[in-house]
């Protein structure tokens, strides 16, 4: 009988149900619900026990498998969440890419919800500034390491990526569509969503790229054409100007060398003038062709908006620029210059510009006379003043064809004094002249009222004289011979002395005819 028994038990133990142990995997049914748990049939002598907001989506009847975590004096505690969590865990695989949600800030980085897991981003693989704050945003991550303890996760490795695939996918000459990232003064950065692409401000327009950057702001949407890929420094260069035709390319079908046009002045420089013939079309009209002479402090004579016209004289296919010239408009006049003016002729000009060693003057448009101050007076000590606008008479004294170059004088509207005098006064001739200066070595002596002649020291006086004026005072009238006239000096040499020794001489000669000796 004992024996019977052992094996009834034996038996009955067999078809009891299994109690079930903490980490089973069971399949359980939802058999009712309150606020706060949920109860299920295991098949066993207890019900398990669920949080409510684990099955909030199953209805009574539902059949679930859940994790046992433990067991109480009632219920089993089982958990549908922890079960999924761990499933879900084991396909992560290290490589992978998951969004997750940035939730707290801690030591060394992020913690991130990904799914029903937590990973750790650290700082270094953020790819975040440190100062912003991402809690709450979300972002995509590759899985970086895999362990026990849980996931590691990285976007800088997930950027690089991404970057190397989108490099791949475009090409040089594709057109881009993006957003201005951010305005720097030499170019643009566009965001091109997985990574950015950089505009150079000289790629923003054929001309003025300065003035087409100030048209940009961030956040702008923009469109551009990629015109280099850096693999290695996953760098994009792109151009807004090659979306269209250089305008340079037809530029010499529309304008031929010898062109004669009237435009606006674009930009005035030190050494030239900008013309805008049209758009993205430009000329340089530099400062030695605006006139035959050379002109300077050009930010005072034009400005932005003055009409010139000019000649197209080549063209500067390097930096895609018209070179023009003004003063070859006069080259024509200038091929005939020889039946409007010649050397000796007397005519008017109006002075244009006014240095301190002489005067420019405009006869005719386009043709120009110089006048060295030297020029302006016989007299020296004379200060002669001119401004623009005057209008002068002179005599053309100097005519260069080939330079395009001639010369003026006002004194010589006149005779020169010493010519005057030169023709009054012959060697020889006695004079009785008023001393006007005494010099150290010798007297000024009044031949005209223009002209005065020199009587060296040496020719004062037979006797040693150490100082002039112990003999001599202004205002003294002397005696003297023409001893000497100098075209090239522009002098006149007279003697005191000589007159003694021809009276002398006179004097003996005749004494010789009346003795006969």
């Amino acid at each position: 009988m004992s024996e019977f028994n052992d094996l009834f038990e034996e038996m009955l133990n067999d078809y009891l149900p299994e109690e079930k142990k903490s980490g089973d995997i069971v399949e359980a049914v939802i058999v009712r619900k309150d606020n706060d748990f949920g109860y299920l049939d295991l098949s066993g002598k207890q019900e398990g026990r669920i949080l409510i907001r684990e099955i909030e989506d199953f209805n009574i009847g539902d059949t679930i498998e859940v994790k046992v975590l433990r067991n109480d004096e009632e219920n089993v505690i089982v958990s549908k969440f922890l079960l999924d969590k761990a499933k879900e865990f084991v396909d992560f695989s290290e490589g992978e890419t998951v969004t997750g949600t940035i939730f707290k800030k801690i030591k060394g980085g992020y913690s991130v919800k990904v799914s029903k897991n937590e990973g750790f981003l650290p700082f270094s693989l953020s790819s975040f500034e440190r100062n912003n704050d991402h809690i709450g945003e979300k972002f995509k991550f590759i899985i970086k390491e895999k362990t026990r303890n849980g996931l590691t996760l990285s976007r800088t490795d997930l950027i690089k990526k991404e970057e190397e695939g989108y490099l791949k996918s475009i090409n040089i000459g594709d057109t881009l569509t993006g957003e201005v990232k951010k305005v720097l003064d030499f170019g643009i950065i566009v965001n091109l969503g997985v990574t950015t692409g950089f505009i150079h401000i000289s790629e923003l327009g054929w001309h003025h790229g300065a003035d087409a950057l100030k048209n940009y702001k961030e956040g702008d949407k923009i469109e551009a054409k990629v015109i280099d890929i850096d693999n290695e420094k996953k760098s994009v260069k792109l151009s807004v100007k090659q979306l269209s035709e250089n305008p340079w390319n037809s530029v010499k079908e529309k304008y031929k060398i010898g062109d004669i046009l009237e435009k606006d002045v674009s930009e005035v420089f030190e050494f030239g003038l900008l013309i805008e013939l049209e758009k993205d079309i430009e000329g340089l009209l530099h400062v030695s062709d605006l006139a035959y002479r050379r002109v300077s402090n050009l930010n005072s004579k034009y400005k932005k908006g003055d009409v010139i016209k000019f000649k197209i004289i080549g063209f500067n296919d390097e930096k895609n620029r018209l070179s023009l010239s003004a003063k070859a408009l006069f080259d024509d006049m200038w091929d005939k210059i020889e039946e409007l003016y010649n050397v000796g002729d007397v005519v008017k000009g109006k002075v244009v510009n006014v240095q301190e060693y002489g005067i420019f003057l405009e006869i005719r448009e386009g043709v120009e006379v110089f006048i060295h101050k030297n020029e302006f007076s016989w007299d020296r000590n004379e200060n002669i003043k001119f401004k623009v606008g005057d209008e002068v008479e002179f005599k053309i004294i100097s005519l260069d064809k080939n330079e395009k170059k001639i010369g003026g004088s006002i004194k010589q509207l006149t005779v020169s004094p010493w010519k005057e005098a030169a023709e009054q006064y012959k060697i020889g001739n006695k004079v009785k002249v008023p001393i006007v200066e005494i010099q150290e070595n010798g007297v000024l002596v009044k031949l005209t009222d223009r002209f005065n002649g020199m009587v060296p020291k040496k020719e004062l006086t037979d006797e040693f004289l150490k100082d002039i004026s112990e003999k001599f005072s202004v205002g003294d009238e002397v005696e003297a011979v023409i001893t000497e006239t100098n075209e090239k000096r522009k002098s006149i040499i007279l003697s005191v002395k000589k007159i003694k020794e021809i009276e002398d001489k006179k004097e003996l000669e005749e004494l010789m005819k009346i003795y006969g000796v």
